[in-house]
Protein backbone atom coordinates (compact mmCIF):
# COMPACT_ATOMS: atom_id res chain seq x y z
CA UNK A 1 0.00 0.00 0.00
CA UNK A 2 1.13 3.56 -0.59
CA UNK A 3 -0.52 5.32 2.38
CA UNK A 4 -1.89 3.76 5.56
CA UNK A 5 -3.80 5.76 8.17
CA UNK A 6 -3.51 4.11 11.59
CA UNK A 7 -2.56 0.59 12.55
CA UNK A 8 -4.44 -2.54 11.64
CA UNK A 9 -7.19 -3.34 14.17
CA UNK A 10 -6.73 0.08 15.76
CA UNK A 11 -9.74 1.04 17.87
CA UNK A 12 -8.61 4.31 19.47
CA UNK A 13 -11.42 6.89 19.64
CA UNK A 14 -10.64 9.95 17.52
CA UNK A 15 -14.13 11.48 17.62
CA UNK A 16 -13.00 14.66 19.42
CA UNK A 17 -9.88 15.13 17.27
CA UNK A 18 -10.27 13.23 13.98
CA UNK A 19 -7.46 12.52 11.56
CA UNK A 20 -8.00 14.37 8.28
CA UNK A 21 -6.69 13.30 4.86
CA UNK A 22 -7.07 16.23 2.47
CA UNK A 23 -6.25 16.85 -1.20
CA UNK A 24 -4.23 13.66 -1.73
CA UNK A 25 -3.57 12.38 -5.26
CA UNK A 26 -2.33 8.90 -6.22
CA UNK A 27 -1.28 7.84 -9.70
CA UNK A 28 -0.17 4.32 -10.63
CA UNK A 29 1.69 4.45 -13.94
CA UNK A 30 1.73 7.17 -16.58
CA UNK A 31 5.08 8.92 -16.37
CA UNK A 32 6.62 5.40 -16.20
CA UNK A 33 5.59 1.90 -15.11
CA UNK A 34 4.23 1.88 -11.57
CA UNK A 35 2.60 -0.83 -9.48
CA UNK A 36 0.86 -0.99 -6.11
CA UNK A 37 -1.61 -3.42 -4.63
CA UNK A 38 -3.59 -0.69 -2.82
CA UNK A 39 -3.22 3.09 -2.80
CA UNK A 40 -4.90 4.16 0.46
CA UNK A 41 -5.90 2.09 3.50
CA UNK A 42 -7.75 3.78 6.37
CA UNK A 43 -7.59 1.85 9.65
CA UNK A 44 -8.27 4.67 12.14
CA UNK A 45 -11.79 5.35 13.37
CA UNK A 46 -13.40 8.76 12.76
CA UNK A 47 -11.04 9.66 9.88
CA UNK A 48 -12.15 12.42 7.50
CA UNK A 49 -11.33 11.91 3.82
CA UNK A 50 -11.58 15.24 1.96
CA UNK A 51 -10.90 15.31 -1.79
CA UNK A 52 -8.86 12.19 -2.50
CA UNK A 53 -8.20 11.02 -6.07
CA UNK A 54 -6.81 7.50 -6.44
CA UNK A 55 -6.02 6.77 -10.08
CA UNK A 56 -4.50 3.85 -11.92
CA UNK A 57 -3.21 5.62 -15.01
CA UNK A 58 -5.04 5.13 -18.29
CA UNK A 59 -2.65 7.04 -20.57
CA UNK A 60 1.03 7.96 -20.77
CA UNK A 61 4.05 5.68 -20.42
CA UNK A 62 4.04 2.30 -18.74
CA UNK A 63 0.31 1.76 -19.24
CA UNK A 64 -1.20 -1.70 -19.80
CA UNK A 65 -3.19 -4.43 -18.10
CA UNK A 66 -0.05 -6.32 -17.11
CA UNK A 67 2.17 -3.24 -16.79
CA UNK A 68 0.75 -0.73 -14.27
CA UNK A 69 -1.00 -3.29 -12.10
CA UNK A 70 -3.07 -2.10 -9.14
CA UNK A 71 -5.84 -4.02 -7.40
CA UNK A 72 -7.84 -1.58 -5.27
CA UNK A 73 -7.70 2.17 -4.83
CA UNK A 74 -9.16 2.75 -1.36
CA UNK A 75 -9.92 0.38 1.52
CA UNK A 76 -11.66 1.69 4.64
CA UNK A 77 -11.48 -0.58 7.69
CA UNK A 78 -12.01 2.06 10.39
CA UNK A 79 -15.43 2.82 11.87
CA UNK A 80 -17.21 6.19 11.63
CA UNK A 81 -15.13 7.32 8.65
CA UNK A 82 -16.56 10.05 6.40
CA UNK A 83 -15.47 10.83 2.84
CA UNK A 84 -16.22 14.19 1.19
CA UNK A 85 -15.32 13.93 -2.49
CA UNK A 86 -13.80 10.52 -3.23
CA UNK A 87 -12.54 9.79 -6.74
CA UNK A 88 -11.27 6.27 -7.53
CA UNK A 89 -10.57 5.17 -11.09
CA UNK A 90 -9.33 2.35 -13.32
CA UNK A 91 -8.13 -0.13 -10.67
CA UNK A 92 -8.28 -3.77 -11.69
CA UNK A 93 -10.55 -5.10 -8.94
CA UNK A 94 -12.87 -3.23 -6.58
CA UNK A 95 -12.17 0.48 -6.81
CA UNK A 96 -13.28 1.06 -3.20
CA UNK A 97 -13.89 -1.42 -0.38
CA UNK A 98 -15.62 -0.14 2.77
CA UNK A 99 -15.46 -2.56 5.70
CA UNK A 100 -15.93 -0.14 8.59
CA UNK A 101 -19.21 0.51 10.37
CA UNK A 102 -21.22 3.73 10.06
CA UNK A 103 -19.21 4.95 7.10
CA UNK A 104 -20.48 7.88 5.06
CA UNK A 105 -19.59 9.06 1.58
CA UNK A 106 -20.75 12.38 0.18
CA UNK A 107 -19.96 12.45 -3.56
CA UNK A 108 -18.19 9.55 -5.21
CA UNK A 109 -16.93 9.47 -8.80
CA UNK A 110 -15.42 6.42 -10.47
CA UNK A 111 -14.50 5.09 -13.87
CA UNK A 112 -14.04 1.35 -14.21
CA UNK A 113 -10.80 0.15 -15.86
CA UNK A 114 -10.66 0.83 -19.57
CA UNK A 115 -8.44 -2.08 -20.47
CA UNK A 116 -9.62 -5.54 -19.33
CA UNK A 117 -8.45 -7.78 -22.17
CA UNK A 118 -11.25 -10.32 -21.67
CA UNK A 119 -14.19 -11.07 -19.38
CA UNK A 120 -12.25 -13.98 -17.93
CA UNK A 121 -9.50 -11.58 -16.88
CA UNK A 122 -12.02 -9.31 -15.16
CA UNK A 123 -14.44 -11.49 -13.21
CA UNK A 124 -15.01 -11.21 -9.46
CA UNK A 125 -16.21 -13.84 -6.95
CA UNK A 126 -19.74 -12.45 -7.32
CA UNK A 127 -20.08 -12.25 -11.09
CA UNK A 128 -18.90 -10.53 -14.24
CA UNK A 129 -16.60 -7.63 -13.54
CA UNK A 130 -15.84 -5.99 -10.21
CA UNK A 131 -18.18 -3.46 -8.62
CA UNK A 132 -16.68 -0.02 -8.16
CA UNK A 133 -18.03 0.61 -4.65
CA UNK A 134 -18.07 -2.45 -2.42
CA UNK A 135 -19.53 -2.38 1.09
CA UNK A 136 -18.28 -5.35 3.11
CA UNK A 137 -20.65 -8.26 3.61
CA UNK A 138 -20.62 -7.90 7.42
CA UNK A 139 -21.33 -4.17 7.54
CA UNK A 140 -24.53 -3.28 9.38
CA UNK A 141 -24.65 0.49 8.82
CA UNK A 142 -23.41 2.58 5.90
CA UNK A 143 -24.78 5.56 3.98
CA UNK A 144 -23.70 7.32 0.79
CA UNK A 145 -24.99 10.21 -1.32
CA UNK A 146 -24.23 11.15 -4.93
CA UNK A 147 -22.38 8.27 -6.57
CA UNK A 148 -21.47 8.07 -10.25
CA UNK A 149 -19.82 5.05 -11.92
CA UNK A 150 -18.82 5.11 -15.60
CA UNK A 151 -17.72 2.53 -18.18
CA UNK A 152 -15.48 2.86 -21.22
CA UNK A 153 -14.08 -0.55 -22.14
CA UNK A 154 -11.78 0.34 -25.02
CA UNK A 155 -10.21 -2.99 -26.05
CA UNK A 156 -12.93 -3.86 -28.56
CA UNK A 157 -14.18 -6.71 -26.34
CA UNK A 158 -17.69 -7.07 -24.90
CA UNK A 159 -16.91 -6.57 -21.19
CA UNK A 160 -19.74 -6.52 -18.65
CA UNK A 161 -19.91 -5.29 -15.09
CA UNK A 162 -22.86 -6.93 -13.35
CA UNK A 163 -23.27 -4.09 -10.82
CA UNK A 164 -21.58 -0.77 -10.14
CA UNK A 165 -22.30 -0.79 -6.39
CA UNK A 166 -22.35 -3.96 -4.31
CA UNK A 167 -23.58 -3.90 -0.73
CA UNK A 168 -25.37 -6.02 1.89
CA UNK A 169 -29.16 -5.90 1.64
CA UNK A 170 -29.88 -4.47 5.10
CA UNK A 171 -32.04 -1.53 6.25
CA UNK A 172 -28.98 0.15 7.76
CA UNK A 173 -27.08 0.20 4.44
CA UNK A 174 -28.53 3.07 2.39
CA UNK A 175 -27.68 4.89 -0.83
CA UNK A 176 -29.07 8.10 -2.33
CA UNK A 177 -28.81 9.52 -5.85
CA UNK A 178 -26.69 7.07 -7.82
CA UNK A 179 -26.06 6.88 -11.54
CA UNK A 180 -24.25 4.58 -13.94
CA UNK A 181 -23.11 5.88 -17.32
CA UNK A 182 -21.96 4.22 -20.55
CA UNK A 183 -19.48 6.69 -22.00
CA UNK A 184 -18.15 4.82 -25.04
CA UNK A 185 -16.47 1.60 -26.11
CA UNK A 186 -17.85 -1.92 -25.77
CA UNK A 187 -19.95 -3.78 -23.20
CA UNK A 188 -21.15 -1.79 -20.19
CA UNK A 189 -22.78 -1.96 -16.75
CA UNK A 190 -25.83 -4.14 -16.14
CA UNK A 191 -27.16 -2.79 -12.80
CA UNK A 192 -26.58 0.32 -10.71
CA UNK A 193 -26.72 -1.11 -7.17
CA UNK A 194 -27.07 -4.84 -6.48
CA UNK A 195 -29.99 -5.89 -8.70
CA UNK A 196 -31.53 -2.43 -9.11
CA UNK A 197 -31.14 -0.23 -12.19
CA UNK A 198 -31.27 -0.63 -15.94
CA UNK A 199 -28.46 -1.77 -18.25
CA UNK A 200 -26.22 0.86 -19.84
CA UNK A 201 -24.65 -1.28 -22.52
CA UNK A 202 -23.50 -0.72 -26.09
CA UNK A 203 -24.35 2.96 -26.53
CA UNK A 204 -24.41 6.12 -24.47
CA UNK A 205 -26.94 5.96 -21.65
CA UNK A 206 -27.49 6.51 -17.95
CA UNK A 207 -29.25 4.58 -15.19
CA UNK A 208 -30.18 6.81 -12.24
CA UNK A 209 -31.44 5.32 -8.97
CA UNK A 210 -32.80 7.80 -6.43
CA UNK A 211 -32.60 5.64 -3.31
CA UNK A 212 -31.73 2.14 -2.18
CA UNK A 213 -33.22 0.10 -0.64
Amino acid sequence: MLVQIGHRHSRRDHADDPISVQDVFFRIGGPWVGRARTSLVVESDHTLIDNVWAWRGDHGNGIGWTANTAGTGVIVNGDDVTAYGLFVEHYQRYQTIWNGERGRTIFYQSELPYDPPSQAAWTSPTGRGWASYKVGDRVREHEAWGLGVYSYFNQGVDIRCDRAIEAPRRPGVRFHDMVTVFLDGSGGIEKTVNEVGTPVVGSYGTSPVISYP
